[in-house]
């Protein structure tokens, strides 16, 4: 598996000394992690899915979400050089033998994705087999504006608890954190990865992961009638590790929202 992990010690601005970017770490190559998340329960997050996906360098999991009956949405670095990809829905314990288990058959990345800086870290899976819609699997609605400074999003996926942790999770766990500015998320990351693309997402007190979940994760708000809608997509966090207070990074769904209907019509 190809590894960007990189300990970097963060400076901070004094005297005109110039800060030193944290490398954003797309989450796929740090494991899957959820610090001080909370356990869902079936039908909470029906939109959630668990992709064990394979390439010609290794198997990987990440997370991503149902947009609609053939279409999943997730991180572009978990589909780059993907060769197929098994999703399960309808469970929150990937071990269920009642989870819903579908096969990819067609990957779409954004064109300008970049591995390097991750900007356009966002992209598609498409199923062979539509899915069928119940309680316990759903759709979710798909931002069309940005959310404010301070709103509380939501954020899911199967994780270890711990950086010491070796296995991920069986179980789904979520957790809230707060949007901040992305001034604020350059500061440590730098301009190079802190586009309008990206949105920032600060760990809770007390501390909630940066990495919550894993790669492709969906970031969700309740809109002013209560419905679900994802605001973003998790795309990276600092290479120190996950129990670091360091702010996480997603991409924007409402940045990509036309980019999204062009390839699914969605």
């Amino acid at each position: 598996m190809r590894c960007f992990l990189v300990l970097c010690v963060f400076l901070p601005q004094i005297w005109g000394l110039e800060v030193t970017p944290i490398r954003a770490t797309p989450l796929k190559d740090i494991g899957l992690r959820i610090i001080n998340g909370d356990e869902a329960f079936l039908g909470q997050l029906p939109w959630q899915v668990g992709i064990l996906g394979r390439a010609s360098w290794g198997g990987y999991f990440c997370g991503g979400s149902v947009i609609g009956e053939e279409w999943i949405l997730t991180a572009g670095h978990c589909i780059d050089g993907a060769i197929s990809a098994t999703i399960y829905t309808n469970t929150t314990k990937i071990s269920n033998p009642n989870r819903v288990v579908s096969q990819s058959a067609e990957f779409i990345l954004h064109e300008k994705y970049n591995s390097v800086n991750l900007n356009n870290d966002i992209g598609l899976i498409r199923l062979k087999k539509p899915l069928k819609f119940d309680d316990n699997t759903k759709p979710i609605a798909l931002a069309i504006r940005e959310p404010s400074i301070g709103t509380n999003v939501t954020v899911s996926g199967w994780g270890v608890t711990r950086d010491s942790d070796i296995y991920t999770s069986d179980i789904l766990y979520y957790t809230t954190i707060d949007v901040i500015d992305n001034a604020e998320c350059a500061r440590i990351f730098g301009n190079s990865v802190i586009t309008d693309s990206v949105i920032c997402a600060n760990p809770g007190n007390p501390h909630t992961s940066p990495c919550q979940g894993d790669s492709g994760a969906p970031v969700v708000v309740l809109d002013s009638c209560g419905k679900p809608v994802q605001i973003g997509v998790f795309s990276f966090t600092n290479g120190v590790g996950c129990e670091y207070p360091y702010p996480s990074g997603n991409s924007r769904v409402a940045y990509y929202r036309d980019w999204i209907k062009e390839k699914t019509g969605i």
